[in-house]
């Protein structure tokens, strides 16, 4: 109980804690959307530009054609993928930060109780 005096040790546990969090959040949706871009098969979107019939034909061949492109799909998937490759990233580096912490706490906190001792 004497180490949980020191705030760097509750800091660093829940600091790990967040940390294992993103990494097994970005690793996981990250191998969804790997194995989506392996298999090539993409998603088709909701709804066919043609189903807007409020639009003229000269405002769907310029505004709507482009987002049913299948590269439109590709570039989406890939903008996740990327995210979730950034999210991983994070929850490694809150992982070796919060070991630091609670190490630093740890020690912190044993040199402190030993000086009690020899006193």
């Amino acid at each position: 109980m004497w180490a949980f005096r020191n705030p760097l040790l509750p800091i660093g546990l829940l600091l790990v804690i967040l940390g294992f969090g993103n990494w097994y959040t970005g690793q996981d949706k990250g191998a969804e959307y790997e194995d989506l871009l392996a298999s090539g098969n993409i998603p088709a979107p909701t709804a066919h530009f043609e189903e807007f019939r409020e639009l003229s034909a000269h405002t769907t061949a310029t505004l709507l054609r482009p987002l049913q492109q299948g590269s439109d799909r590709h570039a989406l998937i890939t903008t996740k993928l990327d995210f979730y490759r950034v999210v991983q990233s994070g929850g490694r580096i809150l992982v070796l930060l919060g070991l630091f912490c609670a190490a630093a706490g740890l020690i912190r906190s044993w040199y402190r109780q030993r000086g009690e001792r020899e006193v």
